[in-house]
């Protein structure tokens, strides 16, 4: 769902019956995979951020709307993972209370009122290139994805079922590149790395295997800029355009 104006125009009549989309933003931060969730005000639990999608519009473009009001962002990893399904998995009651809090004075919202099918998608972003916008009645918040808090209908399970598709998807997704700044230290790679592909590496082989294999390249600094920067600051790098994405368990 998205902020307070938008939610308030979905009506009978605008959106598609029984469809919505729910996003699984990522970034990574201080060696952690963050995720974004938002809660409404008055309600307890958070949700992932998503909507409905409309009538006149197909899921990515509701995807995109969705991500673009959260984070600000358009151009990134943007990729459907799975259409959830299940029979039990829209909570009749759930949803009345939430429609009672975020339409306080009654209206149109007997839609939400019937079963819901929900495509997940998953986008991956750079954490210091999202600017979560202050949206009327609702708040944005970013969470370890290891350590979630109550969550909305059956979202812990979208969820899981992202983490488990990335693991599989690693080696074929740009995660290091959607995730990492243009330039960054070796020891972020690898974290990710472990994270993604579940396993625990060593430090200098784990370096020895990216430059080997010329995934990665140096960044050359100019005198002026080593200057700047303190005595024992780590080395950088980048990603070599020329090769795929590291990701690859056969490395190790």
């Amino acid at each position: 769902m998205e902020d307070k104006n938008i939610i308030e125009s979905y009506h009978t009549e605008s959106i598609h019956p029984g469809f919505s989309v729910d996003c699984i933003i990522l970034g990574f931060h201080k060696g952690k995979l963050r995720i974004l969730l938002n809660r409404f005000d008055r309600v307890d639990k958070w949700m992932l951020p998503g909507g409905f999608m409309l009538k006149d519009e197909n899921s990515d473009q509701a995807a995109y709307k969705i991500l673009k009001v959260r984070t600000g962002l358009k151009d990134v990893f943007l990729h459907q993972f799975h259409l959830f399904s299940d029979v039990s998995r829209t909570n009749i009651e759930e949803n009345r209370d939430l429609a009672s809090k975020l339409w306080p004075n009654g209206g149109d919202t007997g839609w939400l009122f019937q079963r819901f099918v929900t495509l997940g998608y998953l986008a991956l972003v750079k954490y210091d290139k999202v600017n979560i916008p202050i949206l009327e009645g609702e708040e944005l918040q970013w969470h370890d994805v290891n350590k979630l808090p109550a969550l909305y209908s059956d979202h812990q399970n979208i969820i899981m079922k992202a983490k488990e598709y990335l693991r599989t998807m690693a080696p074929i997704i740009p995660v290091g590149p959607a995730l990492l700044p243009e330039e960054f230290a070796i020891t972020e790679l690898r974290k990710i790395f472990e994270i993604f592909l579940d396993v625990t590496l060593d430090r200098r082989n784990f370096q020895r295997k990216m430059l080997a294999e010329g995934y990665v390249i140096p960044v050359e600094k100019s005198e002026e800029e080593s200057e700047e920067k303190p005595y024992n600051a780590p080395i950088m790098y980048r990603f070599n355009p020329e090769k795929k994405d590291p990701f690859n368990r056969k490395l190790f």
